[in-house]
């Protein structure tokens, strides 16, 4: 199944919708380049991306390395931004921690997938005290079909005002996947759907945004080329 995959979780809020978006976002043009290469001993990646044809090339060195299960990465970027992020997947069973920081801000984010079917993931950031949750459940056969269902919320720790909100629900039947939300605390509504055909996949979805009173409908099929190695 193209959007439900072979994973034993079910996919998060963010992802429950994302066989329709990945077909409907554009043309991708992704071309990336990475080597291995050693200063003063220590080991460092050289990684080199366009993601536009007609956009200037981006590079940045990073550093990876294990300390007690946790992998620790060290991300300096062209234009001198520096970025450290450790992800423990260990710390707890089903549980998978990661910190970020960008010696301005700092994010802390935890996915748990410990209940055959559920998947939650809480992000928090720092210092501006904005928290985000999200939890998916199965909710198994419903009508021939597989049904998941998921919520998300967020808010502001420092005023306790509300900055999300929204719900969400991906269905798969017969070859179709159907996918529906409701985010924007209410205002944005989506329906989409995707099937596997000639060779690739088609996608269309209708998009409604309640404070415009508006209308938007998109559809795209997509394919993978055949990758070229050197």
């Amino acid at each position: 199944n193209i959007c439900f995959g072979l994973s034993m979780a079910p996919p998060l809020f963010s992802s429950l919708s994302k066989c329709v978006s990945d077909v409907l976002s554009g043309f991708s043009y992704d071309a990336r380049l990475s080597q291995p290469i050693s200063v003063y001993s220590a080991p460092l990646t050289l990684k080199v991306a366009q993601k536009k044809a007609d956009a200037p090339a981006t590079f940045e060195v990073v550093h990876s390395t294990t300390v007690a299960d946790a992998k620790l990465e060290t991300t300096v970027t062209g234009g001198g931004d520096v970025n450290i992020k450790a992800t423990h997947a260990k710390l707890l069973s089903n549980m998978k921690l990661t910190a970020s920081t960008d010696l301005g801000s700092a994010k802390i984010e935890s996915e748990y997938t410990g209940i055959s079917d559920m998947a939650v993931k809480v992000v928090a950031n720092l210092p501006s005290a904005k928290c985000e949750g999200s939890i998916t459940k199965e909710l198994g056969k419903v009508a021939g079909g597989p049904l998941t269902v998921g919520m998300e919320v967020g808010g502001n720790a420092s005023n306790g005002k509300l900055t999300k909100l929204g719900f969400g629900a991906l269905y798969g039947h017969g070859g179709y996947n159907l996918a529906a939300s409701l985010t924007d605390k209410g205002d944005t509504l989506k329906v989409g759907c995707a099937t596997s055909a000639y060779s690739g996949t088609v996608a269309a979805e209708v998009v409604y945004k309640m404070s415009k009173t508006s209308i938007v409908g998109t559809a795209g099929y997509a394919t993978t080329l055949a990758t070229v190695r050197s």
